[in-house]
């Protein structure tokens, strides 16, 4: 019954995504020059900043081996909280691009990507 209910509004979902789609591509020189800045953001800062995220994992679980069991505990998990921050940036570094590619040229209607 449920399934029932999400694939209903899946499909009227669907329907009217056209016209939206139809009635947005009045004015998109804003948004393809928005996309464009947040994809060169991404693509700048994210990849450096996982690597400053991996480099203080590092010093975090260097300096927790000096301490007692209960702050070595502590200092691992904040070691591992930092790795999975990295490795996170890395993978939004390498999909935002692409997933802003589909967008770009489907606002512009260009047929190559224009950022």
């Amino acid at each position: 019954m449920k399934l029932q209910r999400y694939a209903m509004l899946a499909l009227v979902l669907a329907a009217f995504s056209g016209l939206t789609f139809a009635a947005s591509t009045v004015s998109v020189g804003p948004i393809n020059s928005a996309l464009c800045s947040v994809k060169q953001i991404v693509v700048a800062v994210l990849p450096t900043l996982a690597l400053v995220l991996f480099f203080l994992a590092g010093l975090a679980y260097a300096a927790g081996q000096a301490f007692g069991a209960e702050t070595k505990a502590k200092a691992q998990g904040w070691a591992m909280s930092l790795i999975l921050g990295g490795i996170i940036g890395i993978i939004l570094a390498v999909i935002a691009p692409i997933i802003i590619g589909a967008f770009v040229p489907a606002l512009s209607g260009a047929s190559v990507p224009i950022c």
